[in-house]
């Protein structure tokens, strides 16, 4: 029993730590980094949750609610910074279109109530990281 949580705390660490370093690749001012780390966090996404950077735009509420409400608490955050990154990102290359900016920052947001629903602390973070994502929105 010991070694399954030890193998499940190991998992979890692994793919927290894979969105980390997709977080960074995406914080590059490099057009050809950029484009890269963008294909790189939509084939994870794609791989992982059997859904690509496109297809969230235009996945309904629910759905999305659905497909991603049984993911550990610090995956769904770091998937929320991976969205606020990225969304800065097309922003800065006029890229909104290509991608649904607004789109994607619903959804951004709705991780983040779905990680308020599940949690049982309060995070600062994840709040101002919210206030950030509806900053996009008004923009």
């Amino acid at each position: 029993m010991e070694q399954e949580s030890d193998y499940i705390l190991r998992e979890v660490k692994k793919l927290t730590l894979f969105i980390t370093n997709l977080i960074s690749n995406l914080n590059t001012s490099n057009k050809d980094e950029l484009d890269n780390g963008i294909r790189e966090t939509d084939d994870f996404i794609r791989k992982k949750w059997g859904i690509s950077l496109k297809e969230i735009t235009s996945i309904s509420p629910f759905d999305f609610t659905k497909k991603f409400k049984e993911l550990e608490e610090i995956h769904l955050e770091k998937l929320a910074e991976l969205l606020n990154v990225f969304i800065k990102k097309i922003a800065t290359l006029d890229m909104n279109k290509q991608y649904n900016g607004k789109e994607l920052v619903k959804k951004g947001i709705l991780l983040i109530n779905i990680l308020n629903d599940k949690s049982k602390t309060y995070s600062i973070k994840r709040m101002e990281l919210k206030k950030e994502l509806q900053r996009h929105l008004d923009s």
